[in-house]
């Protein structure tokens, strides 16, 4: 008996031990939201007063010293993050994750991010802006959090230390985040071997400029998805969120209930745990502004103050080509350029590994780009691939952008500043307080010989299509103040200009002709109006496909079902079983009807691309096309067959998966959201979720996933927040919600405090109103050392 009390006393004492170390560890790793601190890098007492989701209001008596403290209370809540970001901008996340991570490294260290990072922040030093001394400030109190504040858990766990940020770094996270935009990489590969396998008529019903001119290489390797398959495998390794589309739509006097403009944006990010905004609230003599950043970046994309605000959708404009290079049959680093053979140029980089021993590489580039084939060592490419971005092919000046963001004063001016951005391409909403809306699509748009070959790869050798020319901001698409009195963005093709086709990965009109559809159907809306508007959850492509898809099945023995399915308006809520039919059934279509041509391998690398979504509507209205007939049979197959046997396969998975009473075939059982973190993989405590949610694809309230016959169909993707700036009452009445939460820091209470109000449909207050912020009980006081 004596025995098992020593056991007992011994377990009790370690699990007292061990109780006070967590509780130790927590309060040693918790951020701060309330006391005084003493810092070295401020000049005079800033004041910080935390609201209720964790967002922090600075009140600073001078730029510098508000940026200092922004930096420092950034890093107590998304550090781990910040790290993160820059490493994935320079190819140097083996070091956290190991070999595994190698092939991911290898990948963007071609891209070239580290090094136009590198280049970027040297000319930006250079040339000694007025935000420099705003971005050393931020980057000094970064490092200040940093040097006197313990590690990250997740820098705990992996027994890494944290480096100094430098201005390099804050170039590194942007120009990342700049690449997540681009389609091209997943699609052009992709368009290029099913060129190479198909005549033209097949890509003509998919809605895909399809030419060949004399430029654009047949016949060659047909392995050219492996491309676009390597390049989102190195991405999803990374776990790092990506920008997949957005809504944007800005109202002005003429169609609000107050008379005064209202902007709404979410942005459609993928999901990860941190999320991708901070907010918050910086007051200083000079300006004063609400912003969302992101994590190692000094400002802000999106902003808004009592004068102005703006939003941010993807402009889905190609901005990347391939080009096939000819490589000298003796000399593998000369390439053939206009008739003369040319040595490439190349670097050498190392890339070191957590757990294994460090990886040299050699970078290989041409006229055109860095050689992107050269990744690709499982399955290499025969030809030799090179790509060329828009983004790192001009200087620079995103920093000088965003700065321009926060002091602008009019129109005109938050104008010059949109006209400056390069690349990614990005359309800009605007909206002001004097009424004014806005939309601009900004980016260098390439003046190519023929619009139609540009999503297939190019005859690198001729020089004749080269992006030698680049049109002038004026002809970039836009609309100010228009005599609808809105604008509006969904990712959807733009109108011409002077005739002009834009090129792009634009995805189909389903979300804008659902924005244009409530916003006409009223004619005034308020706030709660918006709100509902982005929570929408009609699919403006069921809508128009479900007369076709339920005339096929008229005579089906499923009488019940199809009696179900008749009233059904294309919402997807989350108890609704019609619209888990519905999506699986069309999954099967798409499935039978187009995985015979393409195969396996190349129907994955389809379902990547955003000519997936484009395809759906017109090839199910079109009763001619090729892609009915099952190429593997003798028959000839019809859309009518293809659809009756969809859909019978389309009820005996779900009564497999669900079983027999199809009542209980909810949407929110199948389609469920988890916030993912990059080491929730080991450490599953990391994520949050999983939740059941409404919405899916290509409807406003885009939650979406890669379409699949699976049981469970995983959000990977949707709003990044969901924002509303009310012109009528700007402190008092905007609004916002983060997927998760406002801190990335694990022991924070504001780590997932805002998850099941943002699947649940609810928004916060912004808060602007300074009695109010004055009021909130946890304040933070910074003072100067001396």
């Amino acid at each position: 008996m004596k025995v098992f009390k020593i056991i007992a006393v011994t377990l009790l004492v370690i699990v007292a031990c061990l109780v006070i170390f967590y509780f130790y560890f927590k309060s040693a790793h918790q951020p701060k939201y309330s006391g005084e601190i003493s810092l070295q890098g401020l000049s005079k007492k800033v004041d910080i007063y935390f609201t209720d989701y964790g967002i922090p209001h600075i009140y600073a008596q001078t730029s510098e010293d508000a940026y200092y403290a922004f930096g420092y209370v950034h890093a107590q809540d998304r550090l781990w993050q910040m790290d993160l970001l820059r490493r994935v901008g320079s190819g140097r996340l083996s070091e956290l994750f190991g070999k595994d991570l190698i092939t991911t490294d290898k990948y963007l260290r071609t891209m070239g991010l580290g090094s136009y990072s590198e280049e970027s922040a040297k000319n930006y030093i250079k040339r000694n802006p007025e935000s420099l001394p705003l971005v050393k400030a931020y980057l000094a109190g970064v490092n200040d959090y940093i040097l006197n504040n313990p590690k990250t858990l997740e820098h705990t766990i992996l027994g890494i230390e944290i480096e100094p940020f430098t201005e390099q770094n804050v170039f590194e996270v942007l120009t990342y985040m700049a690449f997540s935009f681009s389609n091209g990489p997943f699609t052009d590969p992709f368009l290029t071997e099913l060129s190479n396998r198909l005549d033209s008529s097949y890509l003509k019903d998919l809605q895909v400029y399809h030419y060949k001119g004399e430029t654009v290489i047949p016949n060659h390797d047909s392995r050219y998805s492996n491309l676009s398959d390597e390049i989102a495998s190195a991405l999803l390794k990374a776990g790092i969120p990506e920008f997949k589309g957005s809504n944007s739509w800005v109202l002005s006097g003429k169609k609000t209930s107050t008379g005064q403009v209202i902007l709404a944006n979410d942005p459609h990010i993928a999901f990860s745990q941190p999320s991708v905004w901070y907010e918050a609230h910086l007051v200083m003599p000079e300006t004063e502004y609400y912003g969302y950043f992101i994590a190692g970046s000094p400002f802000p994309p999106i902003l808004h103050n009592a004068d102005f605000s703006n939003g941010l959708t993807m402009f889905e404009n190609d901005d990347i080509d391939f080009y096939i290079e000819e490589i000298h049959p003796e000399d593998s680093n000369m390439y053939r350029f206009k008739g003369e053979w040319v040595e490439m140029n190349s670097r050498d980089e190392l890339i070191k590994v957590n757990d294994s021993e460090d990886v040299d590489m050699i970078i290989r580039s041409t006229s055109h780009g860095p050689l992107v084939s050269d990744v690709l060592k499982e399955n290499p490419l025969e030809d030799a691939v090179s790509m060329y971005w828009v983004t790192t092919n001009f200087p620079n000046n995103i920093l000088e952008i965003l700065h321009g963001f926060t002091t602008t004063k009019t129109m005109s001016d938050f104008e010059e500043k949109a006209e400056m951005i390069h690349g990614p391409g990005l359309n800009v909403m605007y909206g002001d307080k004097d009424g004014n809306v806005a939309w601009w699509a900004s980016g260098k748009l390439i003046q190519r010989r023929n619009e139609l070959t540009s999503k297939q790869f190019y005859d690198g050798s001729t020089g004749l299509d080269d992006p030698d020319a680049h049109l002038p901001f004026q002809k970039n698409p836009r609309s100010v103040n228009p005599p609808s009195g809105y604008v509006f963005s969904a990712n959807n093709q733009p109108d011409t200009v002077d005739g002009i086709v834009y090129s792009g990965y634009y995805l189909p009109d389903d979300r804008a002709e659902r924005i244009k559809q409530l916003i006409e159907s009223k004619e005034k809306l308020n706030v709660e109006d918006i709100k509902s508007m982005q929570l929408d959850t009609q699919s403006k492509t069921f809508e128009n496909i479900k007369g076709i898809l339920l005339f096929a099945i008229k005579d089906t023995d499923r009488t019940e079902i199809l009696q179900a399915l008749i009233p059904w308006k294309a919402t997807f809520h989350t108890n609704d079983f019609r619209a888990t039919i519905f999506q699986k059934w069309l999954y099967e279509i798409l499935e039978h009807t187009m995985k015979d041509e393409l195969g396996d391998e190349l129907w994955e690398s389809y379902k990547a691309t955003h000519t997936y979504k484009v395809a759906i509507e017109h090839l199910i209205k079109n009763e001619d096309s090729k892609w009915w007939d099952d190429v593997t049979t003798e028959e000839k197959e019809d859309r009518l067959q293809i659809i009756t046997h969809s859909f019978e396969e389309t009820i005996l998975d779900l009564t497999d998966y669900w079983g027999s009473d199809f009542s209980k075939w909810q949407w929110g059982k199948t389609h469920t959201l988890t916030h993912n973190h990059a080491m929730g993989t080991a450490l599953s405590f990391f994520n949050i979720g999983p939740f059941e949610v409404p919405a899916g694809n290509e409807v406003i309230n885009n939650l979406g996933f890669t379409y699949s016959g699976n049981k469970y169909l995983n959000v990977s993707f949707g709003p990044s927040t969901r924002r509303i700036i009310d012109f009528a009452d700007v402190r008092n009445n905007s609004w916002s919600i983060l997927p998760t939460g406002q801190s990335g820091n694990y022991f924070s209470p504001h780590y997932d405090d805002q998850a099941e109000m943002f699947v649940n449909g609810e928004f916060r207050k912004m808060l602007m109103n300074h009695t109010e912020i004055e009021e909130a009980k946890n304040k933070l006081v910074l003072l100067p050392i001396n």
